[in-house]
């Protein structure tokens, strides 16, 4: 993707990082005075929150050091609503990155993908476990239980990636690494983004056992 980073450069050590970590990953990093197509901006909101809200491209990501009182809702109200917490980690960077990618994540390619003994051996056990697994992990995150909620993650992880989907798989890494930080806003905000994904990857499975009925 071509991203674009606005205001980072007022924190010169974390642009450094950003960019260090958005080019590993094969990404186009441009700035605000850059020409050409930009597929998503990264705002830091660490300094003029307002003006980085206003800035026009969209979809965007925030960046604050923590939550200032009413910071979220200035972010969905601008058209902003995933918003991550500085220092940003590599795994919850990444899985925001997959979540706002040019094109969606096609679940049902991936599956034409995967091992399909697998598929048809995992498939209905999983779809119905993963709404209490995810009911799991969010009381575990409501309750700051930090040990239940990195080991729900972590099976969790390991489940998606027999169906290559890739950003749950990311999605999941990142739960899992920032589980003592597990009653943050950003965390609350990265389990609701897992549910909302596998919801889009249970669709797929369910279209999958119709047309595999021998692999089930």
């Amino acid at each position: 993707m071509n991203i674009l980073l606005v205001g980072t450069r007022t924190t010169p050590g974390h642009d450094a990082v950003l960019r260090a970590l958005l080019q590993g990953w094969g990404h186009q990093v441009l700035d605000a005075e850059a020409d050409g197509p930009v597929d998503l901006a990264l705002l830091d909101l660490d300094g003029a929150v307002d003006a980085a809200l206003a800035h026009p491209v969209r979809p965007a990501l925030g960046l604050a050091t923590f939550d200032h009182p009413g910071t979220q809702e200035r972010c969905q109200a601008a058209g902003l609503h995933t918003l991550l917490f500085k220092p940003v980690r590599p795994p919850e960077l990444r899985a925001a990155l997959d979540a706002h990618s040019a094109q969606p994540f096609d679940y049902a390619q991936a599956l034409a993908q995967a091992d399909p003994w697998i598929v048809g051996v995992v498939a209905l056990p999983f779809r119905r476990d993963w709404p209490q697994q995810l009911d799991a992990l969010e009381a575990a995150m409501h309750a700051a239980d930090a040990p239940t909620a990195h080991r729900l993650a972590h099976t969790l992880k390991g489940l998606v990636a027999n169906f290559h989907a890739t950003p749950l798989v990311h999605r999941a890494q990142a739960l899992e690494a920032d589980s003592a930080a597990c009653a943050s806003p950003a965390y609350h905000a990265q389990v609701a983004a897992l549910r909302a994904d596998l919801g889009l990857l249970d669709t797929a499975l369910a279209a999958f056992c119709l047309a595999n009925p021998g692999a089930i």
